[in-house]
């Protein structure tokens, strides 16, 4: 018993047990949701109920036809959550559009509109009731999520004219319900693995999908078609772990803080119809609350200008600080050179030195008797 367990403490054995199950997974295409317990409780491996993904009910598809997205947009009700996330080659006002990814939720419906193939029509197709994707996006009385919405924004604004709305930043919603720090954002895949109980296989499978796919976006992989069933899952992946963020960071974030995210997010579709936006600026990596007081957080030049003002500031005080001193001691010399110390510092003016001095001769007998 003893060797066997000298021999499981080797590294190399345990990284060999995690990765042969996870190879098994990854040949033969086995999805989460058909991973189950020992007890066969229908929970997946690492998950409890507070932080079960929303699933599909029916696997992603893809929406290539004008009847397939008729009949998508008639079955969105305005009671419903959409969670959504936009895929293109350099996905901005310079890029192009080729995915959107809609999960419906409570629905668990997972839909991936193909831009590349509509065009146009994506946005303009209407259903019976007089709905398109595009009124259905600028419905501020339709819920919409996203992480970062701001190339998804500005790519939809810039090349289609649609301007979200009703739209809350799960990205603010995690930083501004943040204990901590608050001066950088978060990423998607980093607020996954930090704040959703995942199990081995299924962490293991998000990382592996995306590495592959992040690997082939030069090639413009999501303007492929057919498209590929790894680029199906990674626009999967990147929706359906929204509802549970957002549940997570609602639960921990303060009234306080809520109006402040969903402010911010509305600044964020206002800042990016902005010709002065810059889809690709290094200072998309700091939060909009600094650290985490009420105090805006500040670009790299202007808070350069305000360490050059502080450093003027602090030098004007030295500079005064200095006068003041030269000034008295001026003031000090040019009194002893008017009237004089004597050998002990003793201050001598000529004057009197005692009430005698002082008071008159007639008068003293007023003030002092012996």
């Amino acid at each position: 018993m003893a060797s066997e367990r000298k021999r499981s403490e080797d590294l190399q054995a345990v990284e060999n047990y995690f990765n042969k199950p996870a190879a098994v997974v990854k040949e033969h295409g086995i999805q989460p949701e058909d991973v189950w317990n020992m007890d066969e409780t229908g929970f997946r491996i690492g998950e409890d109920q507070a932080f079960a993904m929303a699933t599909s009910n029916s696997a992603a598809s893809l929406i290539s036809t004008g009847e397939e997205l008729e009949v998508f947009i008639s079955s969105i009700s305005p009671s419903s959550t959409l969670y959504l996330d936009l895929e293109g080659k350099s996905l901005c006002r310079h890029g192009t559009i080729s995915l959107i990814t809609i999960l419906l939720h409570p629905e668990g419906v997972v839909k991936l509109v193909d831009v590349a193939t509509l065009g146009d029509s994506a946005f303009n197709t209407t259903s019976k009731d007089g709905k398109s994707l595009k009124t259905i996006l600028e419905d501020s009385g339709i819920s919409k999520c996203l992480w970062d919405l701001r190339n998804d924004a500005d790519a939809l604004w810039a090349l289609y004219k649609v301007g979200l709305a009703g739209v809350i930043d799960l990205q603010l919603l995690e930083n501004a319900s943040r204990t901590g720090d608050k001066t950088y954002l978060c990423g998607l895949e980093k607020a996954i693995r930090l704040d959703l109980k995942l199990g081995f296989l299924e962490l293991n499978r998000l990382t592996s999908t995306k590495k592959e796919i992040t690997s082939l976006m030069s090639t413009n992989i999501f303007a492929t078609r057919p498209l590929e069933p790894k680029t199906l899952q990674y626009c999967t992946n990147d929706v359906v772990y929204l509802p549970a963020l957002h549940d997570l960071y609602l639960g921990r974030i303060s009234i306080h803080w809520l109006a402040k995210a969903q402010e911010e997010s509305s600044r964020r579709v206002d800042e990016v119809h902005g010709l002065e936006y810059d889809p690709q600026s290094p200072t998309k990596t700091r939060g909009p609350w600094g650290s985490g007081a009420d105090q805006p957080s500040l670009t790299l030049d202007e808070e350069l200008d305000r360490l050059d003002d502080y450093l003027m500031e602090q030098r004007a005080e030295e500079l005064d600080r200095l006068d003041d001193f030269l000034l008295e001691e001026r003031a000090e010399e040019l009194d002893r050179e008017m009237f004089g110390y004597d050998d002990e510092d003793y201050y001598d003016d000529g004057g009197p030195t005692n009430c005698r001095d002082i008071i008159d001769d007639c008068d003293y007998y007023l003030y002092y008797s012996d």
